[in-house]
Order: structure tokens, then sequence, then C-alpha cells
């Protein structure tokens, strides 16, 4: 039995040599490798590159990945709200909540559903700090305009923008009290040029009506007769406020369905588990039940991510 299926494996292998044989022969070696290598590479054709990654790669900005982009956007909102040793306390956060995705996804035991767990979860903390910039913007909104409504009215009164501002420190409060600080200092013992100090003082904020607050008061300087023109710049606080609360309702609305949606689909699993056990054990221990725990999972953290960016805060020009 044994040299019957050596036999049968060598007359197998002369067949296939024989078959190889004739196919080179027939379209001759050197050209059968070429036609080959011309299939390989129309296979492997690069991509076509969009004009977006073409306008980057000149500029010297390199693709980064999701998770660098993400991380440098918490980043971003943590310096630009003067937080920036939130930032760390962040990413250990998001640490801990991938952590803990994994470790729900374990209790479950399914493997798959603690790695997707763990790496949502692990964006969730990265994704909500989102949220900290609207929130440091309205503050900021709500002390700017206490701030310039007080140095406004002082300042038209005495024409003297040092006066006006030093005479209202008591009344501001960070981080707008730091930012004039600033400006007396410099304005009383480095650089009497009042404009110059103004200038440099508006690039201390970033706000569209703090900064044509400061542009106005810089043609103040020269003109007194322009004071008018800065309260009702300061009305536009006022305005935009306005407009920000009409629209507070609708901006949120895709983050409060997403959130209700999610908690009904959630519900489902301790449910099977009361009202049939049998349910609930084909959902958490078979494996098209793992599956669709799987699917639910990612599709869950699909429509949290779009709901935070459909929930930013909408800037309006006034």
């Amino acid at each position: 039995m044994i040299w019957i299926n050596a036999l049968s494996m060598l007359l197998f292998g002369l067949g296939a040599y024989f078959v190889a044989g004739l196919a080179l022969h027939k379209g001759g070696t050197k050209g059968q490798i070429e036609r080959a290598a011309a299939r390989i590479r129309q296979i492997r054709k690069p991509k076509a590159e969009s004009a977006k990654d073409y306008i980057a790669r000149i500029n010297g900005k390199t693709k980064e990945s999701y998770m660098v982009r993400s991380r440098r956007a918490a980043q971003k909102v943590y310096e630009q709200t003067g937080q920036k040793e939130r930032y760390a306390k962040t990413l250990r956060m998001a640490l801990f909540a991938g952590i803990a995705g994994a470790g729900v996804g374990l209790m479950f035991q399914n493997p798959l559903l603690a790695i997707v767990l763990a790496v949502g979860f692990y964006y969730l903390p990265l994704w909500l700090s989102q949220f900290s910039l609207y929130r440091y913007n309205r503050f900021l909104n709500e002390q700017l305009e206490t701030a310039l409504n007080l140095i406004t009215t002082s300042y038209t009164r005495t024409n003297d923008i040092l006066g006006a501002v030093q005479e209202n420190m008591d009344n501001i409060n960070e981080p707008v009290k730091s930012v004039f600080a600033s400006f007396i200092n410099n304005l009383k013992y480095i650089d009497p040029n009042a404009p110059a100090q103004i200038e440099r003082m508006k690039s201390a904020l970033d706000n569209k009506i703090w900064s044509q607050w400061c542009d106005s008061l810089i043609l103040c300087q020269s003109d007194h007769t322009l004071r008018a023109a800065l309260l009702p710049i300061i009305n536009k606080f006022s305005d935009q406020k306005a407009q920000q609360e009409e629209n507070e309702t609708k901006m949120m609305l895709p983050l409060r369905n997403a959130v209700v949606m999610i908690c009904l689909v959630l519900s489902v699993i301790p449910l099977f588990r009361v009202a049939n056990p049998t349910w609930y054990h084909n959902l958490v221990s078979t494996g098209f039940g793992q599956v669709s725990l799987v699917t639910t999972a990612i599709i869950i953290l699909v429509t949290i991510n779009k709901a935070i960016k459909l929930s930013k805060p909408i800037e309006y020009d006034v």
C-alpha cells in the first residue's frame, strides 16, 4: 500500500512538471515572467492622490492616524481654554476608560467585544473634551461683556483708558482680569504707547467681538469722538447670547436623541436575562450572539462620535 501511494505521488509530480514545461515552452519563460510582473503591477497600482492629500503633501503635512488627530484636537481645546494641565488628566482618564471597556467585554466572555469597547471607551474622553471649548467660550463671553461694559463706561466718562481699567480691576474676573493686568503693567512700566499695547492685548483672547472692541479703542486714542462706537460693539454679546440660547436646544438634539436610543438598545440585554434566560444565553454565549453584540457596540460608538460632532455650537457673526 505504501509503495502504491509513493508511485501515485511520483506520477502526479511528473505530470505537473510536464504541464508546466509545456506552458513555459508555449509562451516562453521570459515572456511569461514579464506578463506576470505586468499583471502584478496593475493589481498593485497605487491609489490616485486626492487634491486634499496633494495640498497636504506640498505643505509638508503628513497624514496622521485617527488616534493622533483625536489627541491633538483635545490638546488644542485645552490650550485654547488655558487648561493645559487637564490634557494629561484626560489621557489618563482615556486609558482607564479603555481598561474598563475591556473589562466589560471580558465580563461577557467576548474577546472581540473587549477589543471594540477598549478602543471606543478610550476615545470617549477625547471626544467629550470638545464640550469644554463650548463651555469656556460661553463663560468668556459673559466675563468679557461684564468687563468691557465697566471699562467702557469709565472710559467714556474720564477719557483715560489706563485709569478706566485700573478703576474696575476689582470687579473683573479671570480669564479677562489677567489680560487687563498685563495691559496695565506694560503701559505703565514698559511702553506708554497705548495703541501698541491695545494691539498687543487684542491677541491675548480669541474672540471676534473682543477684537472689534480693541480695534475701535485704538481709533479712540487718536479721535476721542469715536468713543460712542464702543457700546454698540459690547451690545453684540447680548445679541449673540440670545441667538445661542434660541438654538441651544436644537444644537443638543442629535446627542440627546442618540443617548435615548442607546439606552433603549442596551436595556434589551438585562431584559433578556430577566424575561427569557434562553435568549440571554444565546446572545452572550453563541457565536452569532457575540457577533451581534460586537456589531451593536460599533454602531453605538460611531453614533456617539457623529452626535458629538453634530452638537457643536454655532458660531454667529454679529
